[in-house]
């Protein structure tokens, strides 16, 4: 349950810097869409750093010469 509420936290925490930082009120349709345009490239990104990190950890001999 901690798990998923940090997730939640997380997304939602990211959001509010998303929308601070490119001063986006969501009252306006265009606003919206250009906050999931940003919102859904920033989890992209998570994505594909998450996948390279777990591919650099995949790559590492962890046994002992």
């Amino acid at each position: 349950m901690k798990i998923v509420l940090f997730v939640l936290m997380f997304l939602i925490i990211g959001a509010l810097i998303i929308l601070s930082t490119h001063n986006l009120p969501l009252y306006n349709d265009e606003n919206i869409v250009a906050f999931k345009g940003l919102y859904f490239d920033w989890l992209g990104g998570i994505y594909e750093k998450t996948i390279s990190i777990t591919g650099d950890v995949i790559d590492i001999n962890w046994l002992p010469e």
